[in-house]
């Protein structure tokens, strides 16, 4: 289901760079990412799995419930009198996890977590139809279960198992521009595709050592998921084709999410006060293409042929600094992390407005008889990207080989908005 990339290129929990911001869940945001060696709750599922042994004793529990609101606001120019902007209002990023001591050393651990990713919708008949028009319905889950064990009292491990789930709803427009002609947009062919992927699994190892009463290290190693399933793929036959039946549905696609390598140190200069920095690594040099590959879907008498849309990614970096102070039964936190783009400037369009990145994070919270409720927003600043040497193509599936029409040209500003709530509970 290579084409799914284009769910999460607007936007994966441990995936970053082009496809989501580089924070999972509200303390994280909080910190603006930097919490890898200080993870210490149930959501170190899948910020550091080593972590997960803090709660190590035989009958401890975490509850943890969380739920943030991701939006991206997207303004594109294609030329003078040319322009677009995402309508999509924003999408919600819940997150779920429990943990259990079984004894004094092991810690297992299950949760629901969703990336910090946006979506967007686009006029249909606007300069972006040939990139995207909607990814709107479209979603993205992980499964995780895990388990932290203390090693020793200043060593802690952890592993996880995941499974993603994908579901895919993604609108654009090609050309049924047959032979070697050239043509206008009578022959512009609106395109869905739709497709689920129950079963794409993955995992991640960590750890965690404390130097010594005040200096945590952590890491995380990301190991890649591969996704692939087939979906339906709708056509509906351009203004100059009106009378071709369509005949087929089936396409087959699939696509591999990078690795990625995440490592912190924490300083507690006094008990009260955290601070860590934190690097989060994301490969996204794996991810080169996204290819349609339709089976046997005709349009009248012709058959349409695999598309590609190429991407050419680059792995992309994002150092981050944050921390907490604790007042009694509150809780203060701030954090900046700063973030590579993955995408060249030349492989942006409004598929994946992705470019450098300054994040803010701010938050605080309460606890009281084992209860914290804590609150956190984020703004993320995106560089402004021209485009003045376009390489994302128009997909003609009906087309001759030939010299490419490239789509993408122009200037794409961009900015986020995240705003988060959380509920957990230690027993």
């Amino acid at each position: 289901m290579r084409f799914s990339l284009v769910l999460l290129a607007i936007a994966s929990p441990a995936y970053a760079g082009g496809m989501t911001l580089p924070v999972q869940g509200v303390r994280s945001l909080e910190r603006a990412g930097a919490f890898i060696a200080g993870a210490d709750d149930a959501d170190a599922l899948w910020l550091d799995p080593a972590g997960l042994a803090h709660a190590a004793g035989a009958g401890h529990q975490l509850l943890l419930f969380d739920v943030s609101y991701v939006y991206q606001s997207v303004d594109y120019t294609a030329a003078p009198g040319l322009s677009a902007s995402n309508q999509q209002p924003g999408a919600p990023a819940p997150q779920l996890a429990g943990a259990y001591g079984v004894d004094d050393q092991l810690v297992i651990g299950a949760g629901i977590s969703t990336p910090y990713t946006a979506f967007h919708t686009y006029d249909v008949t606007g300069p972006t139809r040939y990139a995207s028009t909607s990814t709107s319905s479209s979603n993205f889950v992980r499964v995780t279960v895990g388990a932290g064990y203390l090693v020793t009292p200043h060593l802690r491990v952890g592993a996880t198992l995941q499974d993603d789930v994908t579901v895919l709803d993604h609108k654009l427009v090609a050309s049924a521009c047959p032979g070697a002609m050239t043509c206008d947009r009578s022959y512009d062919m609106p395109l869905e595709i739709k497709e689920t992927d129950d079963l794409a699994p993955s995992g991640s190892v960590g750890v965690q050592w404390d130097a010594d009463d005040s200096l945590t290290l952590g890491g995380t190693i990301q190991a890649p998921t591969r996704v692939s399933s087939s979906g339906a793929l709708t056509v509906t036959p351009p203004p100059a084709l009106a009378n071709a039946m369509v005949t087929g549905s089936k396409v087959n696609e699939s696509f591999t999410l990078p690795p990625s390598i995440r490592a912190g140190v924490e300083w507690r200069p006094m008990p009260a006060v955290h601070v860590e920095a934190a690097l989060d690594v994301e490969l996204w040099s794996f991810h080169d293409a996204i290819t349609i590959a339709p089976e046997k879907v005709s349009l009248g008498a012709m058959q349409l042929q695999s598309m590609t849309i190429p991407r050419n990614f680059k792995t992309s970096y994002a150092p981050s600094l944050g921390g907490e102070i604790h007042v009694g039964a509150a809780q203060l936190g701030a954090g900046i992390a700063y973030e590579t783009a993955a995408a060249p400037a030349s492989y942006v369009s409004v598929l994946t407005v992705d470019a450098p990145k300054l994040l803010l994070g701010i938050g605080g919270g309460y606890s009281w008889e084992g209860w914290q409720i804590a609150l956190a927003g984020g703004y993320v600043h995106t560089s402004t990207v021209d485009v003045t040497d376009p390489k994302v193509p128009l997909l003609e599936p009906l087309h001759d080989p030939g010299a490419a029409t490239f789509v993408n040209a122009g200037t794409y500003t961009s900015a986020y908005w995240v705003a988060g709530l959380r509920l957990a509970r230690a027993l």
